[in-house]
């Protein structure tokens, strides 16, 4: 690959001159500067940005930080991070933590070292203990909320969300509806508990703790323990917490013979292709997982290039209910 010292020479000038160039310098005459972009163009020549951002005390980076990649849900909202941060100038810098505090405070501290210029943080597990002393002021959160990271925050009303497809399933005459959750130590996946004992209660339904069931947001283990729950034939529903959750529900419920949706009805939440594709259809609250993305972005963006004025933003997203065959 050429080098800023080819191009100098190809150009006939000095290498100071071609970071002048590459700098949009005034201190360059025109006929110089084109001099350097003719032989910028004839070379082939792709300047280091990275590094040269480094200098000006602005990388111009953007630190997405995520649990994993694995989730087709991260691909939506990670999508709408880079389309918005690439047409403001900006490149991203995706860190994944598989769930783990220590390396998501460790990528974190990138911020402070100016190697990025804020970071946007979706559903990764972190801890106070592991985030004293941080910039909060150039995070936002998407999809998740951590009380004690005082930050802006882009996200649905998730109890009201999962309020509105339980309330679905009664609708439909379902009574004895089981609800598969992930972490509830993560508030949004509280709150979902929460619209789900709200939704039972308001309609005359009781809430026990017991029908509760916790487990990871892939299809497996939610597949094993229906499989292994040898009363789920007293059960006429599940609301999942993710739409691979719900995947794995019908499997079970299948295994164990009974129909989807007549005898058992399964709900997601997401709307990620798997819910259009899968046989049956799943019906699932559909999450703006784009324009999450995007609107995290906006804002990051504004503060970083406004940080004389900072304030801190709440923006709730609207939800929106998609029936279809699994209930």
């Amino acid at each position: 690959m050429p080098t800023v010292k080819d191009v100098a020479k190809r150009a006939g000038v000095s290498v100071a001159t071609v970071s002048r160039v590459l700098n949009n310098s005034e201190k360059v005459s025109e006929q110089t500067r084109q001099k350097v972009l003719n032989a910028i163009e004839e070379l082939g020549f792709k300047p280091n940005l990275l590094a040269r951002n480094f200098r000006k005390d602005r990388s111009s980076l953007i630190l997405v930080v995520l649990p994993t990649i694995a989730n087709a849900y991260f691909a939506r909202v990670v999508k709408g991070i880079e389309d918005t941060a690439r047409k403001n100038g900006y490149g991203i810098l995706l860190c994944t933590t598989q769930n783990s505090p220590e390396i998501a405070a460790e990528y974190l501290k990138l911020i402070e070292r100016k190697q990025v210029d804020g970071a946007i943080i979706a559903s990764a597990k972190i801890e106070i203990d592991f985030c004293k002393g941080l910039d909060t002021k150039r995070i936002v959160q998407a999809c998740e909320f951590y009380p004690f990271l005082d930050t802006s925050l882009v996200t649905i009303d998730h109890k009201r969300a999962f309020y509105d497809i339980v309330d679905y399933l009664v609708k439909k005459g379902k009574k004895n509806i089981l609800c598969a959750i992930g972490n509830e130590g993560i508030p949004s996946e509280f709150a979902r508990k929460e619209g789900y004992k709200e939704a039972l209660e308001e309609n005359g339904l009781e809430f026990k703790e017991e029908n509760v069931i916790r487990c990871s947001y892939g299809w497996t283990e939610l597949y094993e323990k229906l499989r292994n729950l040898c009363c789920l034939k007293k059960y006429d529903a599940i609301a999942c917490s993710s739409d691979l959750m719900a995947v794995g529900a019908i499997k079970a419920a299948k295994a164990l013979g009974l129909k989807v949706p007549d005898e058992f009805s399964v709900t997601g939440f997401d709307n990620i292709m798997v819910s259009r594709i899968y046989e049956p259809s799943i019906t699932t609250v559909a999450q703006p997982m784009y324009e999450i993305g995007e609107k995290a972005a906006t804002i990051l963006i504004d503060i970083i290039e406004n940080q004389s004025v900072y304030v801190k933003q709440r923006i709730i997203l609207p939800h929106e209910l998609k029936t279809r065959e699994s209930a």
